[in-house]
């Protein structure tokens, strides 16, 4: 069940800065953010067991852990397997379990393949086809996660995330990530 939008912008509030730091120093829900870190990638746990799981459904593609303790939230990622015979357009999809709510999100980004990769376009609500499917059911299953409805994830939240600020900050920025579409 996804919490109340007031519980999820009070969470937000907890681990992202409602004032910038002009001396840029971490914020005390930095140090929160970061300590939550620590305790998930010390323990092993569901995510691992999600990794496995698109590993065995997406053998034909790469399966990426992109997971950065700069965002809040794990991530992964289905890429087109690349071959010279497979330039051009091509669409990476995207999952993200935040570590801060019980939620999660499946998007996708297109890039432009050929000599190096150029990105295109950002779609945070992918129509509901393979690989977005399949990666939704795995993440509801093995992480035990609400999918966030994009009418919540893009809702203002009043707090500092990366390059976010508000009134530009959204909670989706808060509960997963600021970059949705920088990917390694």
């Amino acid at each position: 069940m996804v919490p109340s939008l007031e519980k999820l912008l009070e969470i937000a509030r907890t681990y992202w800065p409602s004032e910038e730091d002009p001396n840029q120093e971490p914020s005390p829900e930095a140090h929160l953010l970061h300590a939550l870190w620590r305790k998930k990638l010390a323990e092993p746990g569901p995510w691992d067991v999600l990794i496995d799981q698109l590993d065995q459904a997406f053998a034909q593609n790469a399966i990426g852990d992109i997971t950065t303790s700069r965002d809040g939230c794990f991530w992964c990622a289905i890429y087109p397997r690349r071959s010279p015979e497979r330039s051009g357009l091509h669409w990476v999809y995207v999952g993200c379990a935040s570590i801060i709510a019980p939620v999660y999100t499946v998007y996708r980004v297109q890039f432009e393949y050929g000599e190096r990769r150029i990105f295109r376009q950002l779609d945070l609500e992918p129509p509901a086809t393979e690989p977005a499917v399949t990666m939704a059911r795995l993440m509801e299953s093995a992480m035990d996660l609400s999918l966030l409805p994009p009418d919540i994830a893009n809702h203002p939240a009043p707090v500092f995330v990366g390059w976010k600020s508000p009134p530009k900050t959204t909670l989706f920025h808060a509960l997963f990530t600021s970059e949705p579409d920088n990917l390694p």
